[in-house]
């Protein structure tokens, strides 16, 4: 998958069907059955880390350049202010207007039951991948102050834990959850939709809290 930062509000993704299949997934299934469409953008936003390009917190609109090569993805986030909706759809027309294919119905434009591109909030959850629950319990204990939410998952020969910043306002705090947790543990390109759909879910919520209360 090719990444591109288009300006300070857009990213460019690129990924081929050939990728695609790799991932799971084949053409009909993303544009017919909506479900698979957005674990594969989910699948693809799992991928980056956003904040190396910009913090994805917050509304944001895609679309989809659809190639004979595979497909062309925009995420362009929104300005919180009061001329939110005119800053956001020129940014994206600018860009629309700029490319020489031609723009199909996206898959990812049926995210809005009508048709339109619909305000999507980003998911803002990191997997961690690990072999034994005691590598965690070093963990459970220098973040579970911070307030972090988190999830615990088995897929495979793996245990997952899935780390929800969202209600983590502060970027300094958010970066130095990651930095900590990836002391101990391995950062996974697994997203959550597909550890919730394919993993066994081990704890639901508060897994740190859980963690030290039997573990620690």
């Amino acid at each position: 998958m090719d990444i591109e930062r288009v300006n300070e509000n857009t990213l460019k993704l690129f990924i081929t069907y050939r990728d695609i299949e790799a991932r799971g997934y084949n053409r009909e299934e993303i544009w017919y059955n909506r479900a698979k469409g957005e674990e594969l953008f989910w699948d693809m936003i799992g991928e980056i880390n956003t904040e190396d390009y910009f913090d994805l917190d917050g509304p944001i609109w895609i679309h989809v350049n659809a190639s004979e090569h595979g497909l062309e993805v925009i995420v362009t986030r929104a300005n919180l202010n009061a001329d939110t909706e005119s800053n956001l759809l020129s940014s994206f027309d600018e860009h629309r207007e700029a490319s020489d294919d031609k723009f199909d119905e996206s898959i990812f434009d049926s995210f809005d039951d009508e048709g339109g591109i619909e305000h999507q909030r980003i998911s803002n959850i990191s997997a961690y991948k690990f072999k034994d629950i005691d590598e965690l319990i070093p963990v459970a204990k220098r973040v579970v102050e911070s307030g972090v939410k988190s999830s615990l998952f088995k897929y495979e020969n793996y245990y997952y834990v899935a780390i929800d910043f969202t209600e983590i306002e502060d970027k300094g705090i958010r970066q130095n959850i990651r930095s900590i947790v990836n002391e101990y543990l391995s950062s996974s390109k697994m997203t959550i939709f597909r550890l919730e759909e394919y993993g066994e879910t081990i704890m639901q919520e508060d897994c740190f809290e859980t963690i030290i209360q039997y573990f620690a």
